[in-house]
């Protein structure tokens, strides 16, 4: 299963940025050299199955640490109930970084209205894996949330109505209306949030590096696009 395989990937991950957080160089150093990437995608369009994808070509492609991992909406809220495993991942930043952190996070957060707040630990998971870098983080408003790093490439992924209806269909075998149904309700209640709470409209492609046509490419062939633009970008030597 995608959830099993990136399970051993986070725990390689986080064990490898706790082994380095004393090295300041180095630290100082993967702010500029460690990207991260956020997928957000209209939905139907599986953007976790293309965040698996996208990290399995690139831990074959890279033969050092730290590797690649995904995070979707599941693996984040595993972290965040996980009090072990969110203080481990706070540790992996040095001092001063931890400070830097926690001053940006008591401004950014004290005009929101309850309804945003409420996503403070989510906000907090998400920035600490995107300053430590090699994580494709999908949903969730990563792209808002870490939106001022300069290590970060953005992706947007879409497809037409009647493609991510019948993807949608196949995947939890669904009739036609209720997939059509479960569509809608999801766009609907994933954008009204964004725009009205963060004003941000995720439809808007100025707001991505890139934006993809899943209906016009298979899981891999998408995988790899994200993996050349981060290339033409500067982001990936790999």
């Amino acid at each position: 299963m995608p959830h099993t395989a990136m399970e051993k990937y986070i725990s390689s991950q986080i064990k490898y940025w706790q082994q380095q957080k004393d090295m300041v160089d180095f630290v100082e150093k993967k702010k500029e050299s460690l990207p991260f990437v956020t997928i957000s995608r209209e939905y139907g369009c599986g953007g976790f199955e293309i965040a698996v994808k996208t990290v399995e070509i690139m831990n074959s492609m890279q033969k050092k640490e730290p590797v690649w991992a995904a995070y979707d909406r599941k693996l984040l809220d595993n972290i965040i109930k996980d009090m072990g495993l969110s203080s481990s991942l706070l540790d992996t930043l040095t001092n001063n970084a931890r400070n830097q952190f926690t001053n940006l996070l008591q401004t950014s957060f004290t005009s929101f209205p309850p309804q945003v707040a409420v996503y403070r630990k989510l906000a907090e998971t998400i920035r600490l894996l995107a300053l430590n870098g090699n994580v494709v983080i999908v949903g969730r408003a990563g792209n808002v949330i870490t939106r001022d790093l300069k290590h970060g490439y953005h992706v947007r992924l879409v497809a037409s109505p009647e493609w991510r209806i019948d993807t949608l269909k196949e995947k939890y075998n669904l009739k036609r209306k209720d997939a059509e149904n479960r569509m809608y309700d999801k766009t609907k209640q994933r954008e009204g949030f964004l725009k009205e709470f963060i004003k941000f409209d995720p439809a808007d492609p100025c707001n991505y590096h890139l934006v993809i046509n899943c209906e016009c490419h298979s899981t891999e062939e998408t995988a790899k696009i994200i993996i050349e633009g981060m290339k033409s970008k500067g982001f990936l030597s790999i």
